[in-house]
């Protein structure tokens, strides 16, 4: 039995793709779970002991997050899933980058992610999409074109959107929305015009993209507040305590919300402005219960 668990432990990661995922733990409950349909009655201890680890329930206390994965621990599964190649690197990255405290080394860290996920994608289209989503002023750009007096000068574009880019990065940003579909160039008028409404990505991709697109967005939404005068941006935050019921009731509020604000926009006949709006929902503490009596 335990040499069947070792082969199949040779063939769970050509399935389950450490550069997948941007939590380890979901990983590594994605890879017993296979293994476990291959094997009834596999448990948590017999994946740590096959692991390299105590034969105790150390993984399942990671999956479950309550015990860190420490850089050691990473080395023991990637030897024993014989991870390889850019997935290795992912892996290991990954570790580091939720094991990391500063939000500084976050930064670096998942821009590291970006990179080997760009290089694990074998489709040249997935890599396109993915690099789409790692700049916030790919869809601004986007935007820019489908308004009035729009040129498709880099040096213009410089001059109108902030903050402020560099015309190589307008340039290459045009390039890379045509080719995705989203615009096309007008010959007879050397314009460009706009095409599909949206980026169409795969699970695996738009997990990576809507964390950089967010992290991106949120931080120039810090910056506006020092940025701009308080009559071109309204900022505004409430501080709650509620229950995760309440909480999925405000979700759909704000998707409520979100979708009557693209209306609205969709209805404005001359745009002159691109604008960004975040909404913003997060927990400030871990859940509070009542001491027992």
């Amino acid at each position: 039995m335990r040499d069947q668990h070792k082969n199949t432990l040779k063939e769970v990661t050509q399935h389950v793709r450490a550069s997948s995922y941007l939590d380890y733990a979901s990983f590594l409950e994605d890879c017993f779970q296979w293994i476990k349909l291959r094997s009834a009655n596999y448990s948590y201890i017999a994946f740590a002991d096959d692991l390299g680890f105590s034969k105790t329930n150390v993984i399942h206390l990671m999956i479950r997050g309550k015990r860190r994965l420490s850089p050691k621990g990473a080395d023991r599964i990637i030897q024993a899933l014989q991870i390889k190649n850019t997935d290795r690197l992912y892996f290991e990255t990954l570790v580091r980058y939720q094991n990391a405290r500063l939000t500084a080394d976050r930064e670096t860290l998942f821009s590291r992610l970006m990179e080997l996920k760009s290089k694990s994608l074998s489709s040249p289209i997935e890599q396109s999409q993915l690099e789409y989503y790692s700049e916030w002023f790919h869809p601004v750009i986007r935007e820019m074109v489908g308004m009035f007096g729009f040129k498709p000068d880099p040096q213009w574009i410089v001059k109108h959107i902030e903050p402020r880019v560099l015309p190589e990065q307008a340039r290459k940003s045009l390039a890379l929305l045509e080719e995705l579909n989203l615009i096309e160039h007008v010959p007879e008028t050397g314009k460009y015009k706009l095409k599909s409404q949206h980026v169409t990505t795969g699970d695996e991709i738009a997990s990576h993209a809507v964390v950089r697109y967010h992290q991106r967005t949120i931080e120039i939404g810090r910056e506006s507040v020092m940025n701009f005068d308080h009559n071109e941006r309204n900022i505004s935050s409430v501080t709650m305590s509620i229950s995760a019921e309440t909480f999925d009731k405000i979700a759909v509020e704000i998707a409520a919300f979100r979708k009557k604000i693209l209306d609205i926009s969709e209805s404005s006949t001359s745009p002159d402005r691109v604008y960004q709006l975040n909404i913003q929902l997060f927990p400030f503490t871990k859940p509070i219960k009542e001491d027992p009596k």
